[in-house]
Formats: structure tokens, sequence, C-alpha cells
């Protein structure tokens, strides 16, 4: 007995529907790409009920010929792909000629299309039904689609939309991405016959950047252009003051297309590492441009993902771009304007702090096994730990002539904890125990890149017990401890500290040694460099730091200042808060009245 028979094409299409159109955003995004893929300049989208009962999108790309309407409401029709070849080469939004034929058939579909020069346009009508009408209509430029009633005839889909509120955000939030993505195109927004969004064609592009997404993240971030190996990355990447709760201000775009990548939100997380909180997350627009040929955007169903051939370059890529950026605005301190859309504002760490919080020793005085969180740690790949280090150089190498920050001379310290300046255009509010961690943080990753970190000698050297694990490990790398400034010998079957680092002669020296060991067993050492900047480097600079409480007098306070002046990353401590705020003249003379 057959049991297996051939799908008829109305069911087939409605189970492909249900991969590519989920919800109305879905629907959206297939039309407005297939605009894009037209060559329009002009993008005009109006929904009703969130898209439920009405989508349109009216656009003034090339149209089509009567034929090819008819044609393109066929599955795997499509003018973009020809040979199997030409997957690996795709250059275009759409290639699988599935959209049109999905949405139709879940929906009162209408299409009105003309090319240039033709006398009269056509119209297309499907019903739900598979059944394709086709009628002549009145010439125009460009393609027009209404999608009506949609998932009309599988209710069961439409029960599962969310309420008009949250999908009229979700087809907001993407046009959004889309004016990100082309300020070469003139895009509009109506809901409810209102128009929701408007962005004129702009050869500014950080005007547009300013309508998406607001003023303060273009006075708060940087350009930024890397060319590595033949991926261009070029982006604005927020001060690392400039924060917010998620990563869903992280938007890339690869060859024009929105796309989602875990890896590439680690490698942001990393280039941030030292210099944000650790559970915030940076602003950024990134447009990445490589060979067609070396992304497969076939793997996805509503192509929301690819697969890099390289991605560990194209990772790297972005970390030296990002790196860059937070180079360039070390000094750089938050500004901001009064008013924010709640929406859309980050945590500003001045306005609410977030205190640090000291890392508990795993273990006492004597060591014993490591004990290793259950939650497994972002480690950094060796290719962006090498690009993390390059970094490091190039900043260390060229800041001397960079720098331009000017704090002033030294006026008071309040409460043993904040100092005042006095500048030319104003005043600066230092904070003294976040500046001294940048400072110190700096010093000891700079001895650590050169590989000479700085030692101190013991009068006489500290023994300390070891497991048999920990013993295992020292026969084996005890040199690498070197690296960090630790010297230690065994000596008739005990372990001995004979040297420690400079910068963090103070600590005690078995506690010290006892979480280095950690970091490198957990990590490993072909990565532990990047790591070991922000979980060992980072605690210890802050506690070895100008504590909040410790009295300056006007000689440590002009020293302080200084030194900030001559600290690459300045802005900010080691934990994301600012070191320093700013205040001008005519803000003050605000605040007082003096000015309107």
């Amino acid at each position: 007995m057959q049991t297996i028979h051939v799908l008829d094409p109305l069911v087939a299409n409605q189970i492909a529907a249900g991969e590519v159109v989920e919800r109305p955003v879905s629907v959206i995004k297939e039309l407005v790409e297939n605009s894009l893929d037209a060559g329009a300049t002009h993008i005009r989208v109006r929904i009703e009920q969130a898209g439920k009962q009405l989508i349109d999108v009216d656009d003034n790309g090339c149209g089509m010929s009567e034929v090819d309407a008819a044609l393109s409401l066929q599955r795997h029709a499509t003018s973009k792909v020809q040979l199997a070849e030409d997957l690996h080469t795709i250059a275009s939004h759409g290639f699988r000629g599935e959209a049109l034929p999905s949405i139709a058939s879940v929906s009162r579909f209408r299409m009105l299309t003309a090319q240039e020069g033709e006398e009269a346009g056509h119209e297309i009508t499907v019903d739900g039904d598979a059944v394709v009408v086709v009628r002549p209509a009145a010439p125009r430029q460009g393609t027009h689609i209404q999608i009506r009633d949609l998932f009309f005839n599988t209710p069961a889909r439409r029960r599962f939309l969310r309420t008009d509120r949250t999908e009229e955000t979700l087809i907001v939030e993407l046009m959004r991405q889309f004016a990100l993505a082309y300020a070469s195109i003139h895009i509009e927004l109506f809901c409810q016959g209102k128009k929701k969004l408007h962005y004129a064609i702009s050869k500014d592009e950080k005007k547009r950047l300013s309508d998406v997404l607001g003023a303060d993240f273009v006075s708060n971030s940087s350009l930024s252009e890397q060319d590595y190996e033949g991926i261009v990355v070029r982006g604005y990447f927020s001060l690392p003051t400039f924060h917010y709760r998620d990563n869903s201000k992280i938007r890339f775009f690869v060859n024009g297309r929105l796309i989602q990548d875990r890896s590439l939100l680690q490698a942001m997380k990393m280039a941030y590492q030292d210099v944000m909180f650790h559970d915030r997350f940076p602003w950024a627009v990134i447009w990445i441009e490589l060979d067609p040929a070396e992304v497969d955007v076939n793997v996805h169903p509503s192509k929301k993902e690819v697969r890099f051939r390289q991605p560990q370059k194209v990772r790297s890529a972005v970390v030296m771009c990002a790196r860059q950026a937070i180079e360039a605005s070390g000094q750089t301190a938050v500004q901001t304007s009064p008013i924010m859309e709640e929406t859309e504002k980050p945590m500003r760490a001045q306005q609410n702090p977030m205190p640090s919080v000291p890392r508990t020793p795993s273990v006492n005085t004597s060591f014993s096994t490591p004990q290793f969180q259950s939650k497994k740690a972002q480690v950094p790949t060796p290719e962006i730990t090498q690009a993390l280090l390059m970094q490091v150089a190039e900043t260390d190498a060229n800041y001397q002539e960079k720098t331009t920050l000017n704090l002033g001379r030294p006026l008071a310290q309040i409460h043993h904890a904040y100092i005042v300046s006095q500048t030319e255009s104003g005043i600066m509010l230092i904070d003294q125990h976040a500046a001294a961690e940048r400072i110190t943080f700096e010093a000891m990753k700079k001895q650590l890149h050169q590989g000479n970190v700085s030692r101190q000698h013991m009068l006489l050297p500290m023994s300390f017990e070891v497991n048999d694990e920990v013993a295992q490990y020292l026969e084996k790398h005890a040199n690498d401890l070197g690296k960090y400034g630790f010297t230690v010998e065994e000596k008739e079957a005990q372990w001995l500290i004979v040297a420690v680092p400079s910068l963090l002669g103070k600590e005690n020296p078995v506690l010290l040694l006892d979480e280095l060991l950690e970091s490198m067993m957990c990590i490993g050492l072909e990565m532990e460099s990047g790591r070991i900047l922000e979980r060992w480097l980072g605690n210890h600079a802050c506690r070895q730091s100008v504590k909040a409480g410790q009295t300056l007098d006007m000689r440590a306070q002009e020293s302080l200042l200084r030194q900030m002046e001559q600290t690459a990353n300045i802005a900010q401590c080691n934990h994301g808060r600012p070191t320093y705020i700013p205040l001008s003249l005519d803000e003050l003379d605000r605040m007082f009245g003096r000015k309107g």
C-alpha cells in the first residue's frame, strides 16, 4: 500500500511559508529586500493592525515585465541564480525564489508592476489558492505589493502572533535597520495611516545615524575602519562609558545584509573587555565588506545568519577595528544631551555607578586545586588574542603624539574621593580611584605585552604548599610564570616564591600567585594573555590603586592628573566607570541661570 505521496503545491507553499513567513515583519523583510535588489531609491511601507490586516510596500525600482511578474509567483523562480556555482557568489538579498509564492499562499496578494518604457503595467492577484490572475494595469515605475489578511487561511498561525504593539515594534526596528544599512535610500513607514518613520536620502552618514539612533550615539561614538587581509570592517563604536543592558544595540551588516552572529558579538565583547562592565554592552553599527565567495548566505531559512569561510579572520578584523576606535576615543569623556528616549537610553556610569565587585580568592594562603567556576568563561580565540595584543602595541607606539588631553590644574580634593581641577574652558571632576586604577592597569598591560614585567625580589623567599596537581603543573610551567613577573623555585621538595611583579608588590604573594595559576590552568597557556588582562590584572590593578577615602596633597593630585594625560583609555576605569567628567563654563552658567 502506497503511503508516500507528493504534496499539493498549495500545501507545499504553506509549509515553505512556515519557514520564510513567521510573522508580519518577516513579510516586510522579504519585500523590502526585493525592492533593494530591484535598485529602488525610495521605499514606502504601510501597515494596518501591525501588518495582520495590511502590508503595503511600494518602490521605484526596475519593475517586472508581465512574464516575469507571473513567474515570480512560482516556487524557485528567481533572476538571481542560474547555476549551482552561483550559490557561492551571491551578492543580492534574495535568491531562492520562495518568498513571493510563500507569502501569496497565506494571504490575499496583489502586485502592480511595470518596467520602464512599457506602455502598460501589470496586475497580479492571488487569493491564497495558488491561482495566479494576470490583468493589465496603468503604467507605473517600480513595484507595488499589497498583502491583506495575513494567515487568513491558516488561523492556527495567526493565533501564535503577538499583540499588535509587539508586532509593530518589530517592524519599526526592522525599518530602522534598513535605514542604517542604506543611507542612500529614502525610507518611509506608515502605521494606521500615520507616518511613523521618515528617512530622506542623506549623503551625511552621521545625520542618518543621528536620525535612527539619536544624537547621543553620534556624539558618544567614533568612526573606525580596518582592512584586514581583504576584509573591510567599518563602523561607529560607542565610548566604553556609553553602554546598554544587552547586545541588541550592536548591529552587523555583511555586504549590506543585516545578520545575527554570536561569534561576532563575542568578538565585540572581547574588544571592550578591559574598558567596560562585564554585564554591559557597547552600541555599534558595523559594516563588513568581503568577497561574496567568502561568505555563505544560504544557511538560514530567513537569511538572518551567514557562515564565513574564514570566521577567525572576520572576528579578528572586527576586534582590531573596535580596539582602534576605543584607542582613538580613549581620552574622551561621555557626552549626553538632557533628554533621551527611555527605550534608547543606555546606562551612564556617572549617573548610576555600578560598584565593582572584588573577586573572592578561591583558596586560602596555601595551595589547593583551583576551584573552577561552573559557568564557562568567554575565552578569546588565538586570533582574537593576537588582535588584542597587536592593538596594545599600536596604542603604545602612537599614543604620545596623539595625546591632547588637558586636565588643567588641581584646585581641591572633595570627600577624599574626587579632585576638582580648573581648565581653560571650565572645570573637571576626577574620580581619583577610577583614574589610578586605569593608570595601574595600562602600565601592567604594557609591561605584559613587552615581555618585561618588572620584578621585586623578596628579602626572604616565601614557601608555599601545593597539592599533587599543582606541583605537576609547576614542574612543567614554572618558567611561564616569569612572563607575569613571578620567579618560583623548587628546593628540597618545597616550592619558594623568589620574586613578584613590582606593580603588585603590596599584595599577598601567595594569594597573588594562586589566582594567576588558577587562571592559567583554567584557561590554558595558549589563550591566557587576552583573558588575563581582564580576569587577573584588572582586579589587582583595582586593589593596588589610589583608593577613594585616601587623602592626596596638591603634589599627589598634580602627579595623578599628569599621569592621566599620558595614559591610554583613561576616560574610563577597567570596569567601565568614567574617570573624569568635564563641565564647561557655558554649562556652569546655565546651571546658575546666567544663560538661557
